[in-house]
């Protein structure tokens, strides 16, 4: 039995493993080396999980799906930016679809169900051995059903699942395979109505905020996503754009 069907059909060669580091780990140090087409790693848990810089992303056996899509450097035609919006257009509609929850997208790579995190994207640029452009990973980790073990006690009141009842070994290959599959389609979608997703799904929209760009935290109100996909806020002082940063939203 194909576990991945449309990824088969989209000529993408899938790697799926029981537990790894890193699934972003792997898929960059394989682009970095030798890959020609892409290709998709999956795992059922992750001992090192990564999400933004600094921090863990918990990848627990039987409970989410975390896989990485490799494209080397030649099939990637779009932004770092576009790249992550689209990624999180992919998992929003998807997910939507399969477990009926009223998704949101939280700027500029976190889906939400209600005010918690359900999926976590990250999208990483990899260079070659000669410093050069080798290609993108794109990873998702997606928090399907409560862990055996429970929420660390530091994220448990940040997080959420998409469902409360477990879900199976193939339907979470589905999941995968599906949101992946979604992803490719959406990069050959024009631009403008894939934008239009985002804008309509997200979660900052009218709310008060704080960008933290590691250099500076900047408080202001959600004005808009821009043409290329960054966040516009309108502080005291005017209006400020960022492409990249976290945000939090004031209470």
């Amino acid at each position: 039995m194909n576990d991945f069907p449309r990824l088969s059909a989209a000529g993408v060669t899938v790697q799926n493993l029981d537990q790894v580091t890193s699934t972003n780990d792997l898929a960059k140090q394989r682009l970095a080396t030798s890959a020609s087409q892409p290709f998709l790693i999956a795992a059922a848990s992750q001992r090192a999980g990564r999400g933004k810089p600094g921090r863990t992303f918990f990848s627990p056996a039987d409970s989410g799906a975390y896989f990485t899509l490799g494209l080397p450097f030649a099939g990637v035609k779009l932004t770092a930016a576009r790249l992550t919006v689209t990624a999180a257009v992919a998992a929003a509609t998807v997910l939507h679809e399969h477990f009926h929850q009223p998704i949101t997208i939280k700027w500029v790579n976190d889906l939400c169900v209600g005010n918690r995190k359900a999926v976590g994207i990250l999208a990483e640029m990899v260079l070659d051995n000669h410093n050069r452009p080798a290609g993108v990973a794109i990873g998702w980790g997606i928090n399907l059903f409560q862990p055996a073990d429970q929420w660390p006690a530091e994220i448990a009141k940040q997080v959420t699942t998409l469902s409360n009842q477990p879900v199976s070994r193939q339907e979470r290959l589905t999941v995968i395979d599906e949101v992946a599959a979604r992803f490719l389609d959406l990069l050959a979608q024009p631009w403008p109505a894939v934008l239009a997703v985002y804008r309509d799904h997200q979660y900052l929209s009218g709310k008060r905020l704080v960008v933290d760009t590691g250099a500076e935290r900047i408080s202001g109100q959600f004005e808009r996503i821009t043409d290329e996909g960054f966040l516009c806020i309108r502080t005291a002082c005017g209006r400020r754009v960022f492409s990249a940063g976290t945000v939090r939203v004031r209470e």
